[in-house]
């Protein structure tokens, strides 16, 4: 499956556009060092339902063994994370 980064991080910011608004921030200028967990837009339940939903977007299981557990909710490090998982599946 061919992803672009801006498609990945539109579609992950998309997802949280409700908790995003709930803090006062928006989808399209969220900067990539926001951390959703520390910024309140997520809790640990939250960044399931997040993975589960991408997953389900992009048709893949997802793997964090390999990503640092800091930059698990930051959306910069997040994004490219899940870029590289989608982008390592076979078609």
């Amino acid at each position: 499956m061919t992803v672009e980064l801006g498609e990945l991080r539109s579609a992950l910011l998309e997802t949280l556009a409700e908790p995003l608004a709930a803090v006062g921030l928006d989808p399209d200028s969220a900067p990539d060092d926001l951390d959703l967990l520390a910024a309140g837009v997520i809790d640990s339940f939250g960044l399931l339902e997040l993975i589960a939903a991408l997953e389900d977007r992009f048709g893949t299981t997802l793997d964090f063994a390999d990503l640092p557990a800091e930059d698990l909710t930051v959306v910069g490090p997040l994004t490219r994370h899940l870029l590289t998982q989608i982008q390592a599946v076979p078609t």
